[in-house]
């Protein structure tokens, strides 16, 4: 994404070091507050225990997730779906066991200071083996200066019945020397600060973070650490839709007119959504001409009104012209189609299905609390860089993280996302006059080791935000995977790919073949 410049007085909610450090405050009191709820439960700890809950009727209930609960069914067809209890009762039952543990991971907090909540990714253990595992939330307020538990909801499977996904460690970081070493040196000569990750075949051979999360507050990122990763998100309105189209709800051939009825006619005559996923409509570039972003959260249907103030540039697939409207417009077919939020149906279908636990959407009203601050270099000063991306649906709207970017990789390649057919179509890319483009990703050929003389088979795409930047390679033929999320927009991005490419390969080059547009 580019120029989605919103640096203005809206730094003014984020100064003011009080502020600053009273949040981080809060933000240390609550994990503090995860911590004693897990060693309560080790120690059996009752009034430990006790005195994290707000002296307030407490919400205890428990909603089994339809996989297990359909096994449920299946035993006893009157089985509720629903386990409403207390937490006393709970605990009382936790010291029935001989040992007890239950373990926290991914953590999101939002607070204000009086109220908030915590989310995070849960799995329980007795006597050594796990019973059950979800999505717990806490409600909290804050009352004696302490944060106090006031409502628990979960959602629960049982591992009999399905078992948790592996999830990638987010604490050990893996560091490959030489990668490291180039790395190290892209953070001394170019300011670099993000996640990288690299593997080959399925092993990781390189996990790391690098540089700062909050310059100003002096927080390093780590591998946990969430960034918006522009129009890489566009890759994931294109899964989206093949997956639409496997289920007879969509045709590729089709009038988008068919779809978004309310896109103006003399806009939408002969575009279909072939062309949408192909940069081949003839739409306009972006909204950057079309209106004044403001700070706040529009909606889809203010999103098309601007739209239609546009001008279509030629006819639809005589040209490729690279568009941020042309998945816009997607993400409202998938909408209109499905009768979903497209955040409602991504995180449903992709990020569910992916096992992508710190990925998501966001808005003013979401903004993930792991999710990195922005920088760029203006004028040869280095500040603080914010975006408003509802403007960007479809296109740039996406947060995720390193870890979550690789098991959505695993998922789509490994055909858990859409078929072998589909994928087919999604990567399909063409050649260079019509940019290399398939649906929502980059195909094109790449050099290979000094030896081999055919080149390999790349499938990328990457994203640019007012402050932070992405990229997504796989090396298909020499199945390497390199992903580097960055919350500094200032970087060479691809340039650094290409060459951990090549250190991966063993053959590190100074120059690169153009032929092969690297």
């Amino acid at each position: 994404m580019r120029n989605f410049l919103f640096i203005i007085l809206y730094l003014l909610l984020y100064t003011g070091c009080f502020a600053q450090s009273s949040q981080l405050n809060n933000k240390q009191q609550i994990e503090d507050l995860l911590r004693s709820f897990m060693e309560s439960i080790e120690t059996k700890d009752s009034i430990k225990m006790y005195s994290l809950f707000a002296d307030v009727p407490i919400t205890w209930v428990g909603v089994y997730q339809p996989v297990t609960q359909k096994a449920r069914n299946a035993a006893n067809a009157s089985v509720n779906e629903y386990k409403v209890s207390d937490y006393k009762t709970w605990f009382r039952s936790i010291c029935e066991n001989s040992s007890s543990s239950e373990f926290f991971s991914n953590p999101v907090i939002v607070e204000d200071g009086t109220i908030g909540s915590v989310t995070f990714d849960y799995s329980f253990w007795a006597n050594g083996k796990k019973g059950n595992w979800g999505k717990e939330s806490w409600g909290l307020i804050k009352t004696n200066n302490q944060w106090k538990i006031a409502s628990v909801i979960f959602s629960m499977e049982s591992q009999k019945i399905r078992e948790q996904p592996e999830e990638i460690s987010g604490e050990t970081e893996i560091k490959h020397e030489e990668i490291q070493e180039y790395i190290k040196a892209s953070v001394n000569d170019l300011d670099f600060q993000g996640t990288v990750l690299v593997a080959k075949g399925d092993s990781i051979v390189h996990m790391a973070a690098y540089g700062m999360y909050d310059v100003e507050n002096e927080i390093p990122n780590n591998l946990n650490t969430q960034f918006l990763i522009g129009s890489l998100t566009k890759s994931f309105i294109a899964v989206a839709i093949m997956q639409l189209v496997e289920q007879g709800l969509l045709d590729l051939t089709a009038p988008v007119l068919q779809y978004i009825p309310n896109l103006k006619y003399k806009l939408g005559k002969g575009v279909t959504i072939h062309h949408l996923l192909k940069q081949q409509s003839g739409l306009a570039p972006s909204l950057d001409p079309l209106t004044n972003y403001e700070l706040m959260d529009i909606t889809p249907a203010e999103l098309l009104n601007i739209i239609n103030t546009s001008k279509r540039g030629f006819k639809p697939g005589t040209k490729y012209q690279y568009s941020n409207i042309n998945y816009t417009l997607l993400a409202m077919v998938i909408e209109n189609v499905t009768k979903l939020k497209y955040q409602d149906y991504l995180r449903e279908n992709i990020f569910a299905v992916s096992g992508m636990n710190s990925t998501g959407i966001e808005r003013l009203q979401n903004i993930p609390e792991n999710r990195a601050v922005g920088y760029r270099n203006i004028n040869g000063t280095f500040r603080r860089a914010y975006n408003v991306v509802s403007y960007a649906m479809g296109s740039g709207d996406i947060y995720s993280t390193i870890t979550d970017l690789y098991k959505w990789s695993n998922a789509l390649h490994e055909g858990k996302l859409i078929s072998q057919k589909s994928k087919s179509t999604l990567f399909d890319g063409g050649n260079k006059d019509w940019g290399y483009y398939g649906y929502g990703f980059r195909v094109q050929p790449y050099q290979r080791a000094t030896e081999m003389k055919e080149p390999g088979k790349l499938i990328r795409h990457g994203g640019t935000m007012n402050g932070f930047i992405s990229n997504y390679h796989y090396y298909e033929t020499d199945k390497i995977t390199i992903i580097i999320l960055s919350n500094y927009r200032n970087i060479p991005i691809r340039k650094m790919t290409y060459e951990i490419k090549e250190i991966v390969l063993g053959t590190f080059r100074e120059k690169r073949e153009s032929a092969f547009g690297e």
